[in-house]
């Protein structure tokens, strides 16, 4: 199901400030009369007051941000259906009211709804494309032609001017919609593809940021390496032709040697892991796609098994912990593949199917049944791989079937 379009920004307080223009140019009209000829128009009289009236309430529902967070999408439909349709039907009812007394149609009332139904129409256009533009004006109008011909009986040469000019307001109105809701179009992509540029250059920067760490990460480890375990290497080197020398353990400096080299190898045992925790990982100073690569290389020189790879050339779109845990279910898979499938063959793909992303590694191998629980324990690694799908809230599935090989694949939701 399509989501709703949130509300344009800026939009319902461009659209109620007209609305107030408008119930105030209505409430000049009377004021002028009063001042210039001494007299008013009379309120049952002159359909506009009914417009007025409209006007004034839609400028005040429009002024009541309560009512927008209640009603939310329904907001600005109810105030745009109200702008479109009181001041058609209330100019309707007055032209049919014109000619059920004999009397010919007034062109101004018609004339006057133009003006009338351009105000929702710049809203409606800025926020919706442009069927529900035409099917609201354009069905306006054929709806009044059809109701002016029903009311006269027919067609006449009386209501020709007056079809006339219900079908310049149809043109007139449709195009501008067109035309705002084609800019509108315009800037609804040009915002996307700024958003997505700036997501990009975001990504770049963490990239950036990230390679930069790896690479200070693996100088530290370098040097410490050069240093550090170098020294502690060649002490304890020292301290076993020490003890190689002087074996004899019962007086004190025996004791002594055997506790100087027991300390000098744990300390470069802990410096050794140290430095391969320091140093960065395949993904954080080759990213993705190219750890992928090199890993299949790896697992290829070990095996005969031949291994297709198909995955995009740069991968940008995945979190860290998402590529990690790529990696670390492909490890774990390639793993059990040369330990336990006797494959020949097997591919792995990373595809874009929508908003989603599909890995799937698949070999050709002995296959298991799945629905054994034991296969999931450690022995098999499926377990972890299940673990590491969870952490990243993506959809793993396990098919194989005895003899026919075996599936995992994994499903992305990015949408």
């Amino acid at each position: 199901m399509k989501r709703s379009r949130p509300i344009e920004p800026g939009l319902i307080r461009i659209f109620r400030f007209f609305v107030w223009a408008e119930a105030i140019a209505f409430l000049m009209v009377p004021l002028a009369e009063k001042l210039f000829s001494g007299q008013s128009s009379n309120f049952y009289r002159d359909p506009f007051y009914i417009i007025f009236l409209q006007s004034l309430l839609l400028a005040i529902y429009l002024s009541i941000p309560w009512l927008r967070r209640k009603l939310r999408q329904a907001y600005l439909l109810i105030a745009l259906v109200g702008a479109i349709v009181i001041p058609a039907i209330v100019v309707d009812v007055d032209i049919m009211l014109t000619m059920s007394q004999g009397l010919p149609v007034d062109m101004l009332r018609i004339w006057a709804l133009l003006p009338l139904l351009m105000i929702p129409l710049v809203p409606t256009a800025w926020q919706y494309d442009f069927r529900v533009v035409f099917i609201l004006f354009a069905g306006l109008g054929i709806l009044d032609g059809f109701a002016l011909i029903w009311f006269n009986g027919g067609m006449s040469a009386d209501i020709l001017m007056p079809l006339f000019a219900i079908f310049i307001r149809i043109v007139t109105l449709t195009l501008v919609g067109l035309m705002i809701t084609e800019l509108m179009h315009t800037q609804r992509e040009q915002r996307k593809d700024l958003m997505r540029a700036n997501l990009k250059l975001s990504q770049q920067a963490l990239v950036q940021e990230q390679l930069a760490t790896s690479r200070e990460r693996n100088r530290l480890a370098r040097e410490l390496h050069d240093t550090l375990a170098h020294t502690l290497s060649g002490l304890t080197v020292q301290l076993e032709a020490m003890h190689t020398v002087h074996p004899s353990t019962g007086d004190k400096l025996g004791q002594l040697l055997i506790t100087a080299l027991e300390t000098s190898r744990n300390g470069l045992e802990e410096t050794r892991r140290a430095l391969k925790a320091l140093r960065a990982e395949p993904l954080e100073d080759l990213g993705l796609s190219l750890s992928l690569h090199n890993l299949v290389k790896l697992y290829h020189s070990r095996t005969n098994i031949a291994i297709e790879l198909e995955i995009p050339e740069h991968i940008n779109q995945f979190s860290h912990d998402e590529e990690q845990a790529i990696y670390r279910i492909t490890q774990e898979a390639l793993e059990n593949i040369l330990r336990h499938s006797q494959a020949s063959h097997v591919w792995l793909s990373l595809q874009q199917q929508e908003d989603d992303w599909v890995y799937r590694i698949r070999d050709d191998g002995k296959g298991f049944d799945v629905e054994d629980e034991e296969n999931f324990h450690d022995r098999l690694g499926l377990q972890g791989i299940r673990e590491r799908a969870d952490m990243i809230f993506a959809e793993l599935s396990i098919k194989s079937t005895p003899n026919k090989g075996t599936t995992i694949q994994l499903v992305m939701r990015k949408s």
